[in-house]
C-alpha cells in the first residue's frame, strides 16, 4: 500500500464529504480518528470506505493525530483535516513520483490556508515511520521528528507541486471553534511562552469574537516574547503583521502603527503585506511619493513566486487594496489620470466596492475639467 491519508474529526459532517471526495483516486486508504462526534461525521466516513477509530479526546491534537498514524497501513501518509480539499490533476504522475522516490523523508506540497490567499509549502507527506510522530497538544507539528531523520539519516526535505490542499475553515461561522480554542490556547502558552504562534492564534480567537482590546494585548505579548531573541524565529512575523493589520483594518493609523511598521520592516524585509501598511502609513502622514513605489511593485508582483517566501498572503494586498491605495496617492498628488485608471483596476477587482467606483468616477471628473 503506497498512501494513506490521516485525518482526525470531531463534528466535521458540514466539511467531511468534499474532503474525502477530493480524495478519491490519490490515496490507498483514508483512516480517520474521530474524537467524539455526536453528528453523522463517523458514518459519513465509513461510506466513502474510510478506516474509523474512536479516540477519547484529551486536549491533546497530537496524540489523536498519532494514533491516526499508528493504524496506518502506507508507506508514506497525507496528513489532511476535514476543513481542507485535496488537488491532484495526475494522480497516477504523483504515485509515480511518490514509487520512484527514494532520498526524502518528507515532501512540501502548496498549502493554501485561507479563499483568496496565496500557497505556501506545508510538511504534509512524509514517509510512515514508528520515528516520525506528532508533539505538542495544541498546534502540534510533526517538523522536529522530520528534522531529526534528516540530521541522523542525511534523507531529504524536498518541494512536491503534485499535489496541492486548500483550507475552508476559515469560513462561515467560527465561534465554537473559538470557544474550544480559546482556553487550549491560554494553556498551552503557559506551557510553552516562547512560542510566538500560540499568541498569534489567541489573539485572532479574541479578535473573530470582537474583543479587539485583548487581541491587541495578546499581540503586543508576542511581540515582547519576539524581541527577546537574538535571532528571530520565523514564527515571530506573525505576530508583528497581525498587529499591524489589526490596527489597518480598524484605522488606528498613528504614530504606533508607524513605529510598530517600521520595526517589522526592519526585522522581516521585503514581506509584501508590510510593504502595503508602509505605504498606508506614508499616505496617512502626507508623504503619497514615497509610498508609490511600494504600491507599484506591489502591483507587479508575480504571485505565482509568493510562494517561495515561505508566507501566505491575502491576494488583495497586490491587487485591489494596492490598487485603491496607490489610487489615493496619485490623486493627492494631483495625477488624475493615473489615479482613475488605478481606482478602476481597484473596483474590476471588487465591483461591489462602492467607493472605488466613486473614487473613480471624481479622479475622471477631475481629469475632464482640468
Amino acid at each position: 500500500m503506497l498512501l494513506t491519508a490521516a485525518l482526525i474529526v470531531r463534528d466535521e459532517a458540514e466539511h467531511l464529504d468534499a474532503c474525502l471526495v477530493s480524495l478519491r483516486d490519490v490515496v490507498d486508504e483514508i483512516v480517520v480518528v474521530d474524537t467524539g462526534s455526536v453528528d453523522a461525521t463517523p458514518d459519513l466516513a465509513r461510506a466513502h470506505g474510510a478506516r474509523v477509530e474512536h479516540h477519547a479526546w484529551a486536549d491533546d491534537f497530537a496524540a489523536a493525530r498519532n494514533r491516526s498514524l499508528d493504524l496506518a497501513r502506507g508507506e508514506w501518509i497525507l496528513y489532511v483535516d476535514a476543513d481542507e480539499r485535496v488537488r491532484a490533476d495526475d494522480p497516477a504522475a504523483l504515485r509515480d513520483a511518490l514509487t520512484r522516490s527514494t532520498g526524502a523523508v518528507a515532501l512540501r506540497v502548496p498549502f493554501v490556508p485561507r479563499v483568496g490567499w496565496t500557497p505556501y509549502r506545508e510538511f504534509r507527506m512524509w514517509r510512515h515511520r514508528d520515528d516520525v510522530r506528532f508533539v505538542n497538544s495544541m498546534h502540534e507539528t510533526i517538523v522536529p521528528a522530520i528534522q531529526s531523520v534528516v540530521t541522523r539519516e542525511g534523507l531529504r526535505i524536498e518541494p512536491f507541486d503534485l499535489l496541492s490542499i486548500e483550507h475552508f475553515g476559515y469560513e462561515g461561522d467560527q465561534a465554537r471553534k473559538h470557544a474550544r480554542d480559546e482556553p487550549m490556547l491560554r494553556s498551552a502558552i503557559r506551557a510553552t511562552p516562547d512560542r510566538t504562534y500560540l499568541y498569534d492564534h489567541l489573539a485572532r480567537v479574541y479578535e473573530g469574537v470582537g474583543d479587539s482590546e485583548r487581541a491587541i494585548a495578546t499581540w503586543e505579548r508576542g511581540i515582547e516574547v519576539a524581541r527577546t531573541r537574538d535571532a528571530s524565529h520565523p514564527d515571530d512575523r506573525l505576530v508583528y503583521i497581525g498587529l499591524l493589520f489589526h490596527l489597518l483594518a480598524a484605522e488606528q493609523v498613528d504614530e504606533r502603527f508607524g513605529k510598530l511598521a517600521a520595526e517589522t520592516e526592519q526585522r522581516f524585509p521585503g514581506i509584501p503585506t508590510v510593504q502595503l501598511a508602509t505605504a498606508r502609513y506614508e499616505f496617512a502622514v502626507g508623504h503619497p511619493r514615497r509610498a508609490i513605489p511600494r504600491l507599484e511593485a506591489l502591483v507587479a508582483y508575480d504571485v505565482t513566486a509568493a510562494i517561495d517566501t515561505g508566507s501566505s498572503y491575502d491576494r488583495r494586498v497586490f491587487g485591489e487594496w494596492a490598487w485603491d491605495l496607490l489610487g489615493l496617492c496619485r490623486f493627492q498628488l494631483g495625477d488624475d489620470e493615473g489615479a482613475a485608471a488605478a481606482f478602476r483596476r481597484a473596483e474590476e477587482a471588487d465591483p461591489a466596492v462602492e467607493a472605488y467606483r466613486v473614487r473613480r468616477r471624481l479622479a475622471e471628473a477631475r481629469a475632464t475639467s482640468a
